[in-house]
């Protein structure tokens, strides 16, 4: 079930389950994006929802499961990514995709902070599995694009898993420069500016570039 995006006020009133993690996994975004992923606490986490870690705790067993609800999460707001781009031809779905990860940068400045953080990476290597996994699959589906566009001759031929790299190479650049750097004020509009020299890099006339 898709998460609120909008922070609730805090309270202490008994929420049914469903309701409460999903407060929860909301006080971790907006702590992330605050102080950043590894500073987080589950007393942090109880301060900012003015409750006590004993009922954190009543709703994940461990701190790994609010990591892994966080996940769940940062994974719908992915799919969301792609799923702008359904039926477009090639290079106009490489173009909203680009783009629909830099409105997602400016909505959610704490999604960048999660990729960077070591908390995905050396705590819990299960979810370090997942993380690696979504990425793969991230660039599984933007390499079919572009072998489709290298078949329709709209961009050169050349290695498509290395192109799908390369795309999501620059936007983890301009996401730590804008969510955690803080020198790209706008990260949809430097990608506007960013994502025609990509499409120059492979090959795209000048008439197929936005």
């Amino acid at each position: 079930m898709p998460i609120a995006t909008a922070l609730p006020a805090r309270a202490t009133t008994r929420r049914p389950t469903a309701i409460r993690r999903q407060e929860i996994v909301l006080a971790v975004l907006a702590l992330a994006t605050e102080q950043g992923v590894d500073a987080i606490t589950t007393q942090t986490i109880a301060d900012r929802m003015g409750l006590t870690q004993g009922a954190v705790f009543r709703h994940f067993p461990t701190k790994e499961a609010i990591w892994s609800a966080v996940l769940d999460w940062l994974s719908i707001q992915i799919e969301g990514v792609f799923a702008s781009a359904a039926d477009k031809p090639p290079l106009d779905a490489l173009q909203c995709v680009f783009e629909a990860y830099m409105k997602l940068f400016a909505r959610h400045p704490a999604v960048p902070r999660l990729f960077f953080s070591d908390t995905f990476h050396h705590p819990y290597p299960a979810l370090h599995e997942r993380m690696q996994t979504m990425v793969r699959r991230c660039e599984a589906r933007l390499a079919r694009w572009i072998r489709a566009a290298q078949r329709d001759g709209t961009i050169a031929t050349g290695n498509a898993t290395a192109a799908a790299k390369f795309l999501l190479v620059t936007v983890q650049g301009l996401a730590f420069q804008s969510c955690v750097l803080g020198t790209v004020t706008n990260p949809v509009a430097a990608g506007r500016r960013i994502f025609p020299l990509y499409l120059a890099a492979l090959g795209a006339p000048s008439a197929c570039r936005p």
